[in-house]
């Protein structure tokens, strides 16, 4: 079912609570009581982009025609890359953040992937990548506080 999605990047959640009555996510609830579930993420920063919409549509499509819901073929992903656990960053200190890396590019341990500054432009912070991977999540807006999230980079499998 996630293979005929056809999102590329897969997080595996294994540290989801097991217990029905623990669960505090949709996907979560149904896999506890032993239904297959996933969850599709596109975009980011509340946009409404064309292309992801249509990721999501065309994914929902083509899980129907792989539970015979739908005729024709599902679209099936030929090369996922299945990420074991989200490494996050978090800001040290308030500022103006400047990212230096997209959503989607892959990063190696220790790479600068933003700056947070003062309001004068004096270096607070380089965010650096905590181990190498792809990067998931990068934050869209300058505003930062101390203790939010800078990124979160996709550590694939071995």
């Amino acid at each position: 079912m996630l293979l005929a999605f056809g999102l590329d990047h897969i997080i595996i959640s294994a540290d989801r609570p097991k217990n029905p009555a623990a669960s505090r996510y949709l996907e979560n609830t149904a896999s506890t009581r032993g239904k297959p579930s996933l969850t599709a993420e596109a975009g980011h920063a509340g946009t409404t982009e064309p292309q992801d919409i249509e990721a999501l549509t065309n994914g929902c499509i083509s899980v129907m025609r792989y539970l015979r819901m739908l005729p024709g073929a599902a679209s099936i992903v030929e090369s996922p890359v299945w990420i074991e656990r989200v490494a996050g960053i978090t800001s040290e200190a308030t500022g103006i953040f400047t990212p230096l890396v997209a959503r989607g590019a892959y990063v190696q341990k220790g790479m600068k992937v933003g700056t947070v500054t003062d309001y004068l432009g004096r270096v607070l912070i380089e965010a650096r990548a905590p181990e190498s991977g792809v990067v998931l999540f990068i934050r869209a807006v300058p505003s930062m506080t101390k203790g939010e999230t800078i990124a979160n980079i996709g550590v694939p499998m071995k």
